[in-house]
């Protein structure tokens, strides 16, 4: 340690001081956790999951903090510079739990948290002692400072033991700060070589998202492209205000509530991408990809965090990425004159209208909601049925058995993968049978296709030059329904294909 950090370490093994006040205590010098990296000398436990800071022989004056419920590579992170910053660090923000949580919070977030949780009387004695004592000063912007640190700290450096692979596989750990991209985006073998960065950083607006292709690879094999959607933040924080704390449980939210979240999500958003090189047509074989959104521990997986601060793009933004290779069609590397990117979006789940029917020659008038042309489905077939199971199965349950089917013609015509028509309610669960009650020693189930939450294609004969009708089936019900909702739902396209140029000069690229 420098002098003065030493000097400071030495008073403090030395009990003439000591951090509770700011939630840090002494506890054992030996940590048993696996994610503890290899030559720790522990600095004190907060008493909270295991939470600990040491300094590591190998690292030098760096106070990490260790938290076993972390993420994979990042169960260690950087806090302070020396141990003088660290005594600093906990003066001006008056509690270990800032320190431990600043890299996760946005500059809003932190303020938040420091209002809602102010300095202790007791945490701001201990500061005035160190000050009056030691000649401390509380940290300037200690939320910049924390940033910074674990923002620009290269993780692959921390030695973990061995047996902390055994809980992390090295596949999970976050990318090194040495920055090498292959063309096999996942199972790499030896001896293949990292692609040739080529600088793109092209911008566009396509489909309500503003997108980034910052870089593609020049591989022997193919073509490596990075590419980033920002979705609108207030968007997706309405969503995940709206979704976070529902209950998402199997039972818990209804068949409807699931696509609607599917539908609404803004970081779903799903395209096919092709790319064109020297006017040739290259298909993706692999990809992959992840979203981050700041602040949301299920969309903040800390690899994005890497890959973001390699592109210098902003940890504030909502961000889709994808990561696609695209094999070459010629025997060896061409020289780049022109490169193109064309996409396409993946039809999605629109919702539709509502409606009821009662039987045969009714018909119902709608828009599609994409298109918006209107169509008419017209009634042909509309009756209760049962569902006949030939026994009753011998699993202790019995089963709804009562249905309805309506056969249906579309003007203009839409095919079952433009449009669905199914029952808004889902199927009655099993129940117990009152005669035969199940028991331990035999396991039993019923398996119906379609009807239970959505339509069935059912071949039916019609005469040569007629149009075969579409059928659906409503819920399996144990009681004859009265009366069944039946929604409609579009599977289309919201967005035009689009297609940019990223090279587009008479200079090759090798």
């Amino acid at each position: 340690m420098n002098e003065v950090s030493g000097y400071l370490y030495e008073q403090y093994k030395k009990n003439k001081f000591d951090l509770s006040a700011f939630g840090i205590e002494r506890g054992a010098k030996r940590s048993g956790y696996f994610c503890t990296p290899k030559g720790a000398n522990i600095i004190g436990w907060t008493g909270v999951d295991g939470i600990h800071y040491c300094t590591v022989k190998s690292l030098g004056d760096t106070v990490f903090a260790v938290e076993p419920m972390g993420y994979a590579g990042r169960h260690a992170f950087p806090v302070a510079k020396s141990f003088e910053d660290f005594l600093r660090l906990l003066m001006a923000c008056g509690h270990e739990a800032y320190i431990e949580q600043a890299h996760a919070w946005s500059r809003e977030q932190y303020d938040d948290f420091a209002k809602e949780n102010p300095i202790t009387t007791i945490a701001n004695e201990q500061a005035l002692r160190l000050q009056k004592e030691y000649g401390l000063s509380p940290m300037d912007e200690p939320h910049s400072y924390l940033k910074a640190i674990y923002d620009s700290f290269d993780f692959s450096t921390i030695p973990y033991k061995k047996d902390y692979y055994e809980y992390i596989p090295r596949d999970e750990m976050p990318l090194p700060k040495e920055w090498k991209v292959y063309f096999s985006l996942h199972d790499r073998k030896g001896g293949e070589r990292a692609g040739e960065e080529l600088s793109l950083n092209t911008a566009f607006s396509w489909a309500g998202y503003e997108w980034i292709v910052p870089s593609a690879y020049i591989c022997a094999k193919g073509l490596v492209l990075d590419v980033f959607a920002e979705a609108d933040s207030d968007r997706v924080h309405a969503f995940l205000l709206k979704w976070m704390f529902a209950e998402r449980d199997e039972g818990r939210l209804t068949a409807e509530q699931q696509r609607q979240i599917e539908g609404e999500n803004p970081l779903s958003f799903d395209y096919r991408a092709c790319v064109l090189v020297n006017g040739r047509l290259l298909r993706n074989k692999q990809g992959r990809g992840n979203g981050w959104v700041q602040g949301y521990e299920m969309y903040e997986p800390e690899s994005m965090r890497d890959i973001l601060n390699h592109y210098g793009l902003s940890l504030d933004g909502c961000w889709i990425w994808r990561r696609m290779s695209f094999p070459w069609t010629t025997k060896t590397k061409p020289n780049i004159k022109s490169l193109a990117l064309k996409l396409e979006q993946r039809p999605v789940t629109v919702p539709g209208e509502r409606f009821s029917v009662t039987g045969a020659g009714e018909r119902v008038c709608f828009v599609h909601p994409v298109t918006n042309v209107e169509h008419t489905l017209t009634v042909t077939e509309y009756e209760h049925d049962t569902l006949s199971l030939g026994r009753q199965p011998s699993d202790g349950y019995e089963h709804p058995t009562h249905l309805v089917k309506m056969a249906y013609t579309l003007e203009p015509e839409l095919n079952s993968m433009q449009l669905t028509v199914s029952d808004v309610r889902q199927s009655d669960a099993p129940k117990m049978s009152k005669l035969n009650p199940p028991n331990g020693d035999f396991a039993g189930a019923v398996g119906i296709i379609g009807g239970a939450d959505g339509p069935v294609s059912v071949i039916v004969g019609v005469p040569r030059g007629e149009k075969k009708p579409h059928t659906a089936l409503s819920a399996l019900t144990f009681e004859p329904q009265e009366r069944v909702e039946w929604r409609l739902s579009f599977n289309a396209k919201t967005a035009e294909a689009f297609e940019i140029s990223l090279i587009n000069n008479n200079k090759s690229v090798e």
